[in-house]
């Protein structure tokens, strides 16, 4: 009888072409002295560029930085860890701050030319040719080049910039010995899928079988609007944010096309707020018109949804609360359940509709001896409330916007989902929002309202959003 083939298996990653290069050379030139493993640096270049883009959602990019803790780090590589990430700290791969002493230290990668200058240095001190650069015999690479589909940009070719857009893709042979680090994350996200509650299991089933994107159109949409903030950045901070906004989008993009196949897309419980996170929930929301089949889907969102949420808590501080007090949270009800928060404090303090989402982070979610002068309007007018937040903030100023993530899990995830799957409906979850296919709008509406309705006592503010 024939022995059965045995199946392999692999683990794909994307990287920056510059980046990896840097890498390769300097493990072919010797600087290495230790037993190494190469799958294992660009396993945690990957941790640290796909960690990023969930750091950066609010799309500040002046760095791409990773918090990785030392536990993190031990678990999935064991004790190895230490001088891999050593090499690349100590051979300006990486970079982490000292800062962060004592604390979760955060990994940083550098502005990608320096990568090609010391590349380019070392080349030639060597006196050796790109070509003479042995790849490791543990993985394939392949080159991409990310702007090949992209239209509408001229002279490409000539721009200095073009380098940012080449990639590889690292296709990694899956052993007894790697697989702990390449595919553990996968794994214990379907050991998190398959011991959880029913609606949240058939959820995350649904997720990893159905969500796809339109990797080749969303790649071009963020390359061609990557060489627009280019061209319009005038320092070379400006355009060190607009690489790394670029970069941490494509990465995204790749993880959710690589899907199941490369072990990228995931699902699974946040253990501190109780919310789940997944590609979608990481994806910039200009990229969600590229999600397969977003045409024939809806988008519901709860509008100033954390400031929605607060009401919760708030009822319980109206029972035997002063008349001051209960003139404030009703008047803050008001505002915040017909969608009107920001406006209010755009009005308050008479700035922009997006300076006043900013002024709430401050006054929401800093530490209370911060941002003192920015505070004092909304103090004077809701002197109460403010009490309140900070009352929550005193032992540690991420308790509060924890409280409310909290809340909103138990809302969207145990509440609206619950009685969505009951109904055959499964949708995609971005925390505060659903996306279902359209022929369930009205359904999925009901019973988000009739949920805010019990946990609220009124139905707040719900956007929808349609591409068609």
């Amino acid at each position: 009888m024939a022995k059965k083939k045995a199946y392999k298996k692999y683990r794909t990653l994307h990287l920056p072409k510059a980046i990896v290069d840097n890498l390769l050379l300097k493990l072919h030139l010797g600087f290495a002295d230790f037993d190494y493993k190469p799958e294992i640096f660009v396993s945690i270049l990957n941790d640290i560029i796909s960690k990023s883009s969930i750091f950066n959602k609010k799309e500040k990019f002046q760095y791409l930085f990773s918090p990785l803790d030392s536990r993190f780090l031990k678990n999935k590589y064991g004790n190895a860890y230490v001088n891999h990430i050593d090499f690349l700290a100590s051979n300006n791969i990486i970079w982490n701050d000292n800062y962060y002493k004592n604390k979760t230290t955060y990994y940083y990668l550098l502005e990608l030319d320096k990568y090609i200058e010391e590349y380019n240095k070392l080349l030639s001190i060597h006196n050796i040719i790109s070509e003479d650069v042995v790849t490791p015999y543990c993985f394939t690479i392949t080159e991409q080049n990310l702007s090949e589909s992209t239209e509408n940009i001229t002279d490409l070719n000539n721009q200095k910039n073009r380098i940012s857009t080449l990639w590889y893709k690292i296709k990694i042979l899956i052993t007894s010995k790697n697989k702990k680090y390449l595919t553990s994350s996968y794994n214990d996200d379907s050991t998190f899928i398959n011991n959880a509650p029913k609606h949240i299991k058939k959820m995350g089933s649904h997720f990893r079988k159905n969500f796809k994107i339109d990797a080749e159109k969303a790649i071009a949409f963020s390359t061609t609007q990557y060489f627009e903030n280019i061209d319009k950045a005038e320092s070379e901070e400006e355009k060190l944010k607009a690489y790394n906004k670029y970069t941490s989008r494509v990465t995204s993009i790749k993880a959710i096309e690589g899907g199941k196949n490369s072990k990228s897309i995931y699902f699974k419980l946040n253990k501190t707020n109780g919310r789940i996170d997944t590609n979608l929930t990481n994806l910039s929301s200009d990229l969600r018109q590229f999600i397969v089949g977003y045409e024939d889907m809806v988008y519901l969102d709860l509008k100033n949804a954390q400031p929605v949420l607060f009401n919760i808590i708030l009822k319980k501080h109206l029972i035997n609360a002063k008349e001051d007090l209960k003139k404030e949270i009703n008047q803050y009800f008001e505002y915040t359940t017909k969608g009107v928060w920001y406006e209010h404090l755009q009005e308050l303090y008479s700035t922009t509709r997006e300076e006043s989402k900013n002024l709430w982070m401050k006054i929401a979610y800093s530490k209370n001896k911060s941002y003192r002068n920015d505070k004092k309007i909304f103090k004077d007018a809701y002197p109460n409330i403010y009490k309140i937040i900070s009352t929550y903030k005193a032992k540690d100023h991420s308790d509060f916007a924890i409280k409310l993530q909290k809340i909103e899990s138990d809302i969207f995830i145990d509440k609206i989902c619950r009685k969505l799957v009951e109904k055959e409906i499964i949708p995609f979850t971005i925390h505060d929002a659903l996306i279902v296919k359209k022929e369930h709008k009205e359904i999925t509406l009901k019973i988000m309202e009739s949920v805010f309705e019990e946990t609220l006592g009124k139905i707040p503010c719900i956007k929808e959003e349609h591409h068609e």
